[in-house]
């Protein structure tokens, strides 16, 4: 079956387009959003950062020390490198779990919660009525 200038297309072939705009509109779309995403807004990130990290003050409560001839099999979650004699190394506070220190102060300064169990640096009150 031929059709000629003055019908209408089949409805399939109608459907079929519509199909493939509507792909096409959706597909855009979801190219969008995740160039947006990955753009973002540089300020969000700032105001983030300085809200939620710790200062130099909080940084400077948490243990800092050497490990020095200590049989030591731990391991730094960030770097993954083991933990060996002479190195400068910080413990968490609130769990004790040991990292390198120049691993675990960029962590904190975005971050005030352990890398390991994310116990929060900063104590957490609760009022009971």
């Amino acid at each position: 079956m031929s059709y000629f200038g003055d019908e209408f297309p089949p409805p399939l072939s109608l459907i079929a387009i519509f199909a493939i705009i509507i792909v096409y509109m959706v597909i855009c779309y979801l190219v969008l959003d995740l160039i947006d995403q990955q753009q973002g807004d540089p300020n969000d990130d700032i105001d983030v950062a300085r809200d939620s990290g710790l200062s130099l003050e909080e940084l400077q409560e948490i243990n800092c020390f050497y490990l020095k001839g200590q049989v030591n099999y731990s391991i730094c979650a960030i770097c993954l490198d083991g933990l060996v004699d002479s190195e400068l190394c910080r413990s968490f506070p609130a769990c004790n779990h040991m990292f390198h220190a120049q691993c675990i102060d960029p962590w904190l300064v975005k971050k005030p919660t352990c890398p390991i169990c994310r116990t929060p640096f900063r104590p957490q009150f609760s009022f009971l009525k």
